[in-house]
């Protein structure tokens, strides 16, 4: 009697090297992410450190160890948020001001836009000053965009630098936000490319930012887009559905 051997198992090595890569993709996102908050620790500690060796002002000192604690606070949350994207997990949806998101993510580049002489200028409507949405991943996705139009007006002098950001009432009960420079630009081959992981036109960009950002906005069932203005520069666009109970009034609310 003849004895043949079993025939070989299937491959696992499509399927490891698939969630190797997913692995990868998810580290290098929370990396990304994570970068600034732990930067802020960084400087936050150093400089309690500096009022205590010195004795001096215990206030400065506690406000600057607050500082730590809420950055580490947040780095937290983005980790939290980023393995939610990964693991396709819902995060937790409500109503959130986007006023008080859009304050928070420009006092993150206050240093940045005071360094760089970059002009901002924000215009919410009425009826689109709350939308529905996990209140970290809106920071996450307004950070990502807002960083993304000051590194391309860091790079491009020559005239006044300006960022626009504004919000409006959109189709369908959404709300549309966008996010304009005037710096370099961009063409219309790499806008379409943009969202897809590892495309980055930065040299030490990591091509995470907007792939992250379309992530949280799929999550919210919303859309998001990227396009080259007319004269400079670029404005990239999301829409996210509108609070439930948000105000319908016309009118706006300008600050620059």
């Amino acid at each position: 009697m003849t004895i043949h051997p079993p025939p070989p198992a299937p491959s696992l090595e499509p399927d490891r090297q698939a969630r190797l890569a997913a692995i990868g993709q998810l580290a290098a996102s929370i990396a990304h992410e994570v970068d600034q908050p732990l930067a802020a620790i960084a400087l936050h500690a150093h400089a309690a450190l500096r009022c205590i060796e010195r004795a001096q002002a215990p206030a400065q000192a506690q406000a600057a160890l607050r500082a730590v604690l809420d950055a580490s606070q947040r780095a937290s949350a983005i980790v939290h948020s980023v393995r939610a994207l990964a693991g396709q997990v819902r995060a937790g949806h409500g109503d959130c001001r986007l006023d008080a998101a859009v304050d928070d993510v420009l006092a993150d580049y206050a240093a940045d836009l005071r360094r760089h002489a970059i002009a901002s200028r924000v215009t919410l409507a009425a009826g689109a000053r709350i939308v529905r949405a996990n209140p970290v991943q809106l920071r996450q996705l307004l950070r990502n965009l807002v960083g993304n139009a000051v590194d391309a007006l860091r790079t491009d002098p020559g005239r006044p630098r300006r960022l626009a950001i504004r919000a409006r009432a959109g189709a369908g009960g959404t709300v549309v936000v966008t996010v304009r420079d005037n710096g370099a630009g961009i063409d219309a081959a790499t806008a379409f490319d943009a969202f897809d992981p590892l495309v980055t036109t930065k040299v030490h960009g990591l091509g995470l930012g907007l792939a992250i950002c379309r992530a949280i906005v799929d999550a919210h069932h919303g859309r998001i887009w990227l396009e080259a203005n007319p004269d400079h520069g670029c404005t990239a666009g999301f829409a996210l559905p509108r609070a439930r109970h948000a105000a319908t009034s016309a009118g706006e609310a300008a600050r620059g």
